[in-house]
């Protein structure tokens, strides 16, 4: 089994954002899984491997042990700096090769 699972995640916004920033991104991860899991989930590792700003699109790495708890945190989440969100996970894989962007699926999303 893996240690890690990887996830490619957007972030989809109401409105522009004072700063986007990968810090700002992981801070609001980080805050959903304390507001949904308490200590335990404020404990967790969340790793940012590559933010794409223009984008607002990460691909980000948690514990294999703690995946589908990361995932429920994520759909829970609402709000980016008082601004209403949602959070988005477009693959996600134990393997990071798995998260490879096509030609075409890069064009789609543009």
């Amino acid at each position: 089994m893996n240690e890690f699972y990887y996830l490619d995640i957007s972030l989809k916004l109401a409105d522009e954002p004072d700063q986007l920033l990968p810090v700002f991104f992981k801070s609001c991860l980080e805050r959903s899984l304390i507001k949904i899991f308490g200590e335990i989930g404020g404990q967790t590792t969340v790793d940012i491997l590559k933010f794409d700003t223009p984008r607002a699109r990460a691909v980000v790495r948690v514990p294999s042990d703690f995946y589908v708890k990361f995932r429920a945190a994520t759909s829970l989440t609402g709000e980016f700096q008082g601004i209403p969100c949602n959070f988005v996970v477009n693959k996600a894989s134990p393997v990071l090769l798995g998260l490879v962007e096509t030609h075409l699926e890069y064009f789609k999303s543009n």
